[in-house]
C-alpha cells in the first residue's frame, strides 16, 4: 500500500517513514500540499491513501482535502493534527476525510485507523449473491 504523508515537520515525516516501512507500507512524503498535489498527479505511482497534517505552509490541510476531493472523490484521506481547535474533527469529516487522528499518536494507533478505513472501503457481500450497493440499486429500479 502506497501512503502519502503530508506534514511540514521533517522529524514527524522521518519517524512515520521509518515506522511504516518497518510494517511493510510504502511511504511517500512531502512538506507542503503543493508538493503532495504533484505526487497525486504523477501517474507512475498510485497513491492508495493520504495522511495530511492540519498546519501546513501555504495551503493548509483542510484546503488541501477540499482540493483533493474536487479531483478524486474516493481516495482515502486521514487528517492528523496536534492543533486542538474545537470541532476540527467535524470540519475534517465534512471536508471529505475518511479518518482523523490526534498527535501525538502511536504507530499502532495510526495503523488501526488505516486498516479501519481500508476495510470500510471494501464492498460488503451479502448472502444473496451481490454486494449491498448493487442490491440497493436493484431495489431502487424496482420501485420506479
Amino acid at each position: 500500500m502506497n501512503i502519502l504523508f503530508v506534514d511540514d515537520e521533517m522529524d514527524q515525516l522521518q519517524g512515520l517513514r521509518i515506522g511504516m516501512r518497518s510494517r511493510g507500507y510504502h511511504v511517500l512524503e512531502t512538506l507542503t500540499a503543493e508538493q503532495a498535489m504533484e505526487h497525486l498527479k504523477n501517474t507512475k505511482i498510485k497513491i492508495d491513501m493520504v495522511v495530511i497534517d492540519y498546519i501546513l505552509p501555504g495551503m493548509d490541510g483542510m484546503e488541501f482535502v477540499r482540493a483533493i476531493r474536487k479531483k478524486d472523490k474516493i481516495l482515502p484521506i486521514i487528517f492528523m493534527t496536534g492543533y486542538g481547535r474545537e470541532n476540527l474533527d467535524v470540519d475534517a469529516f465534512r471536508s471529505g476525510c475518511n479518518g482523523y487522528i490526534e498527535k501525538p499518536f502511536t504507530l499502532d494507533e495510526l495503523i488501526i485507523e488505516i486498516k479501519r478505513i481500508k476495510n470500510a472501503m471494501i464492498p460488503k457481500e451479502d448472502n444473496s449473491g451481490g454486494n449491498s450497493n448493487e442490491r440497493e440499486e436493484i431495489n431502487a429500479c424496482k420501485n420506479t
